[in-house]
């Protein structure tokens, strides 16, 4: 008998399903054809998509091209207009010191001129002997210098002259906390063979040389003083701004 209990005990378990095969093909048929579908849309989809990206990578790339060329352009603008500029400052430059060298030309040439004039027309200028010029040029080497002293005879009739000749350089010495003033022979200032300096010529002479200042020394002018044998005459004598030129 408990047997037969657990026989019916199992019938009762069993489940009775309805068999329908045809629902259970379309159904599968059904889902195919919409996995099917969603596969085409998905593959059209996306490749409209990377159609849509491809499109729009092309356009910036040649936004991109573009605009470098465009950048390009005005970076060669500017090159030119900044190149131009150089030029014309350039030649401005030179047109300048041109001019200035050619005015310095025509001064030189002006002081040239009137000084022959007056050595061959000596009725126009003050007569006897002239302390004409004295020059001084920069070397080189700190406090050194080049100078050059210009004597001339404006008479109608000129005969040699002979003399001596000092030189003397006015200025400032720097001693302890200021300056004493001081005046400094050429025989401290350069190497001569003798001094006073000696000239003897019948329309002009050029005396000529190198000083070296000495440390701490500030130059203001230089005393010229000229001395003519044979004559009783008072010696004669001139000032010059210390100035360099050159």
């Amino acid at each position: 008998m408990g047997n037969q209990l657990s026989a019916g005990s199992d019938v009762a378990r069993v489940r009775v399903v309805a068999h329908r095969p045809v629902q259970r093909a379309l159904a599968l048929a059904l889902f195919g054809l919409v996995t099917v579908i969603a596969a085409v849309a998905g593959f059209f989809l996306g490749r409209a998509v990377g159609g849509l990206d491809l499109s729009y990578l092309r356009s910036l790339e040649q936004l991109e091209q573009s605009n470098t060329a465009q950048l390009q352009k005005l970076r060669d603008r500017l090159v030119d207009a900044e190149l131009s500029g150089q030029i014309a400052t350039q030649a401005a430059d030179a047109l300048r010191a041109d001019i200035v060298r050619y005015r310095e030309q025509a001064a030189g040439f002006e002081e040239e001129v009137t000084f022959y004039k007056s050595l061959m027309a000596p009725s126009s200028v003050e007569r006897g002997l002239q302390i004409a010029q004295f020059e001084l040029s920069p070397l080189d080497e700190d406090n050194r210098f080049s100078y050059h002293l210009l004597l001339t005879q404006l008479e109608a009739r000129r005969d040699w002259v002979q003399g001596d000749v000092r030189v003397e350089v006015n200025g400032r010495m720097a001693a302890g906390p200021g300056y004493q003033e001081q005046l400094l022979p050429l025989t401290e200032l350069a190497e001569v063979d003798a001094y006073p300096l000696k000239y003897r010529f019948r329309y002009f002479q050029d005396l000529s040389g190198v000083l070296e200042l000495p440390s701490g020394f500030l130059p203001e002018y230089v005393v010229v003083t000229v001395s003519r044998r044979g004559t009783r005459q008072d010696n004669l004598q001139r000032t010059f701004a210390w100035l360099v030129s050159g």
